[in-house]
């Protein structure tokens, strides 16, 4: 019984994510697409929602980007997203960007492989 309340106190102490939002980049490019700036949109309001702790903003590139690219564009990705949710009234004491480069691919694929699935920002938002 004990163990079973212990793990009950964990999960609840655990931040949960209350949405994750998406995007997708064309090569080599920080620019948002029609759909990007849709979700950046969609973020806004949704954070508004409760009072979240952060909002993480993870973007990522393919392997054919990281051998061309330095990660700096991941993180090039992640400061574009963030500029336009501060833009749309987001406190940017929420936000945290991560550049993840290649490191976790939503599609695995070999060195030098340009994937449009693995060139994309999440947004996360934390209560």
């Amino acid at each position: 019984m004990l163990s079973s309340l212990a793990a009950a106190m964990t999960v609840l102490a655990t931040p949960v994510t209350a949405h994750e939002f998406l995007d997708y980049f064309a090569y080599g490019r920080t620019e948002l697409s029609p759909a990007g700036y849709q979700m950046v949109r969609s973020v806004a309001p949704y954070s508004r929602t409760g009072h979240p702790k952060r909002i993480l903003i993870a973007a990522h590139m393919d392997t054919a980007e990281a051998g061309e690219f330095s990660e700096e564009l991941s993180r090039q990705r992640a400061q574009r997203v963030a500029t336009e949710l501060v833009m749309l009234g987001i406190d940017p004491a929420l936000l945290e960007m991560q550049g993840r480069g290649a490191s976790a691919l939503a599609r695995p694929t070999p060195p030098d492989t340009s994937e449009p699935l693995n060139r994309r920002v999440t947004v996360g938002i934390y209560f």
